[in-house]
């Protein structure tokens, strides 16, 4: 039944798991068809209480209402009264224009008499439930119970079925939303009527008088991959002007990866957190090229919606060293080239390492495997700040870029998505590479599936000769260094650990090589206080590791998501993709709706 509703009247872009659970919504939002039998009886108890009481007695127009309507009407001298039944109401819906003229309520109710023959009361009842709107862009009962209440319709009780039902007259104007206290004194009429009208008992009406309906509002239907939704929807919206047509696509997410990265970075957080000084936590695991698969942007999206992984600027520490140690190597250094970690003064700077002493003379394998600054910022100048800075272009790093000895440290600020964006091309040996939410984009009805690049292929450079060199360094440091909390047994592990001063941010992106994962975890404060002494190869390392056994474990297929744009439709009479459900019209029937279109005008 479900592809006989109409078209949602608003673009409509929509984030949806493969098995139809929306995650997200913007503008129209109508949920999973639900079938009635799935619904709460009171539900349905409730809406024909206040809508049509006589639904199940009358054949499709209630007769005594209608005389009622006409002569408030012909008083009125126009259409000011509806008296329409249930059945009435899904006609409009269906089929018919907005229009409150004469001809048209006699061309509903016809076509009203004709889907009752058809269809029966049920699945009558069941359509208008599934379509009628509520408010806040929800349409239909499934998608008012998470937009209000953020549960499933087959959840709600008896006050939140009375509070929706109470919305159906005034969606816009009377719904929990934007009128709270005129929806619960519209829902205490319908729990009246409901006594009244044999439907609940007395001591039920005076329970759910005592516990009016309260809301949890959610726009945004709360599922894993609330903070990756939010971000692949400002995705799409860049390609919502260039479709004339409709826009529909698949989502690169993982759900149960999703889940389990968000469940991980709680758990490590509520572990460590307090005691490390440690507030907040961002995730991203993608695929070589790009492809995001889970995004976890804070500790919990229902306090903040703020993405720490996609929108948050912090120092990335030591893991910029990367850009650093490419350009020696593009420029032929090796990992066993000789460098000094001895004191260095540059004008009035003089940087330290993190146990604040120096260690001699060592190979680039060393310097990069324990993160030595001094080591660094030597070589930084030999190779120059300047290539430097173009290797991180390169690799498709596009934040301000001073020019100063302390960028070599990773004193820019940078997401962590463009950080891991970077480890990704490394691993894919090609580079730059730009992260995307979407698998595939349809866009129009009918055609093909179009496979999303997530790197430009014009833009592209091969990493070449310094490739291998580089995957060896941030092997050492797993194996060897800083990253050695985040090695799994069996499984080739390269990172990087970044600690930006005081501890203000502490950074870990690994590789899974063979495994083609990539993941980028930060932790800190959101107001930039220090922690105690965190580092890339604690809590985030940790994040890291549980992180890959958790994706290793469940490895298989992606579980996608489909994101879907609807376009406006204008609503229609009796339009060739409904004949099926009204095809059994005798030719005097054909007659009364011609003349009642002719009489329309």
């Amino acid at each position: 039944m479900a592809d006989i509703l109409p078209p949602l009247p608003e673009p409509t872009i929509a984030v949806q798991l493969a098995n139809g659970e929306t995650l997200s919504s913007r503008g129209a939002y109508r949920a999973p068809y639900v079938a009635l039998a799935e619904m709460p009886p009171h539900l349905g108890e409730a809406v024909v209480a206040i809508e049509d009481r006589r639904f199940l007695e009358h054949t499709g127009v209630d007769l005594r209402a209608a005389a009622r309507a006409l002569v408030r009407n012909t008083q009125a001298g126009g259409i000011v009264q509806g008296g329409s039944t249930i059945s009435q109401q899904l006609v409009k819906i269906l089929y018919l224009k907005p229009e409150r003229t004469f001809a048209r309520k006699f061309q509903e109710a016809v076509l009203a008499a004709m889907l009752e023959r058809q269809l029966g009361k049920e699945r009558i009842l069941e359509l208008y439930l599934n379509a009628i709107y509520l408010g806040a862009g929800a349409h239909g009962m499934p998608a008012a119970a998470h937009t209000y209440f953020d549960k499933d319709v087959g959840e709600l009780n008896l006050p939140e079925a009375a509070l929706l039902a109470a919305s159906i007259q005034l969606p816009s104007q009377v719904n929990p939303l934007s009128n709270l206290d005129a929806a619960r004194e519209r829902a205490t009429l319908v729990l009246r009527l409901m006594a009244e009208q044999g439907r609940i008992d007395r001591a039920t009406l005076d329970q759910a008088r005592k516990g009016p309906a309260g809301i949890d509002p959610k726009p945004l239907p709360s599922r894993a991959g609330s903070y990756f939704a939010d971000w692949v929807l400002k995705e799409l919206e860049t390609l919502k002007g260039q479709s004339g047509g409709g826009l529909s696509a698949t989502a690169s997410l993982n759900p149960k990866l999703q889940a389990s990265a968000e469940r991980i970075v709680r758990e490590v957080m509520a572990e460590h957190g307090a005691a490390a000084g440690a507030t907040q936590a961002a995730l991203v695991v993608m695929t070589p090229d790009g492809r995001v698969r889970a995004m976890v942007g804070g500790l919990d999206y229902k306090t903040s919606q703020f993405n720490r992984a996609a929108d948050a600027k912090r120092q990335p520490g030591s893991t910029f060293k990367l850009f650093v140690y490419m350009a020696a190597l593009a420029m032929g250094a090796q990992p066993d080239t000789r460098i000094s970690d001895g004191a260095i003064a540059i004008g009035d700077w003089t940087p330290e390492n993190f146990d604040r002493r120096s260690h001699g003379t060592v190979t680039l394998r060393q310097a990069f495997a324990h993160s030595y600054n001094l080591a660094t910022v030597r070589l930084a100048q030999e190779v120059g700040i300047g290539k430097v800075i173009e290797a991180a272009r390169l690799f498709g790093i596009e934040a301000e870029l001073l020019p100063t000895p302390a960028l070599a440290l990773g004193t820019a600020e940078v997401s962590l998505l463009d950080m891991t964006e970077a480890f990704a091309g490394l691993l894919r040996g090609r580079v730059p590479v730009r992260a995307t939410g979407i698998e595939t984009l349809r866009l129009s009805e009918g055609s093909d599936a179009l496979s999303i690049t997530a790197v430009n292929e014009r833009e592209q450079v091969s990493l070449s000769r310094a490739h291998a060199p580089m995957l060896a360094l941030l092997r050492a440091v797993v194996e060897e260094g800083t990253g050695r909390a985040a090695a799994i047994e069996g499984v080739d592990i390269l990172g990087k650990t970044g600690t930006s001063q005081d501890s203000r941010d502490a950074w870990f992106i690994g590789l899974a090589r063979g495994r083609g994962l990539v993941v980028g975890v930060w932790v800190g404060n959101d107001d930039n206080s220090p922690m105690d002494r965190v580092t890339g190869g604690s809590l985030p390392a940790e994040i890291f590791r549980r992180t890959v056994l958790a994706a290793l474990e469940g490895a298989r297929a992606p579980q996608a998501a489909e994101v879907q744009r609807t376009t406006p439709e204008r609503g229609r009479a009796c339009t060739v993709q409904h004949t099926r459900l009204l095809g059994g019209f005798t030719s005097a029937e054909w007659v009364v709706i011609l003349l009642s279109d002719f009489v329309a005008g």
